[in-house]
């Protein structure tokens, strides 16, 4: 799975939602580490890799990140189907006016993501436009602020 760097320019309230969705992840994560999950992919790595890995100290770093929350969100929404995606937006639009835009601003963080989920996100720009002629392509940031807003969605309220 190759990955790639993009920077992308994020609206306020995506970042939001990926906050919350980090916040959340993070929480997961602490309990599954004192639980003994490091030691576990310690192991693992090296019984898999003996040959590389003898002699090799191996110290497994885990981290959520802006890009490993927006792939998590594709992966939990791919299935959608286009009916699902129109209410997905609905939900966002009202969700939206709920949102303190006082602090309104962008953020672009370097994301670091999966290179078949970055061209995924990249194909739904195409299928959500609009079909009329002369219409634009979707721009990638409005296609992953309604990926991550799927994915809070369903991890805060209830199902789409």
């Amino acid at each position: 799975m190759p990955r790639v760097n993009k920077t992308v320019r994020l609206a306020y309230e995506t970042k939001l939602w990926i906050d919350e969705l980090i916040s959340k992840k993070e929480l997961e994560l602490r309990e599954e580490i004192n639980k003994g999950l490091i030691p576990k992919l310690e192991k693992h790595l090296f019984e898999n890799s003996t040959d590389i890995l003898n002699g090799v100290s191996c110290n497994v770093v885990l981290k959520v990140t802006s890009g490993s929350i927006i792939e998590q969100a594709y992966r939990n929404t791919r299935h959608y189907t286009n009916d699902e995606w129109k209410k997905v937006v609905r939900n966002m639009e009202r969700s939206l006016k709920e949102v303190n835009m006082y602090k309104e601003t962008t953020v672009t963080p370097r994301l670091y993501l999966d290179e078949d989920i970055l061209t995924a996100l990249e194909s739904y720009q195409d299928e959500w436009r609009s079909k009329e002629p002369g219409k634009r392509l979707i721009k990638l940031s409005y296609v992953i602020k309604v990926v991550v807003f799927a994915d809070y969605y369903n991890n805060f309220n209830k199902n789409i």
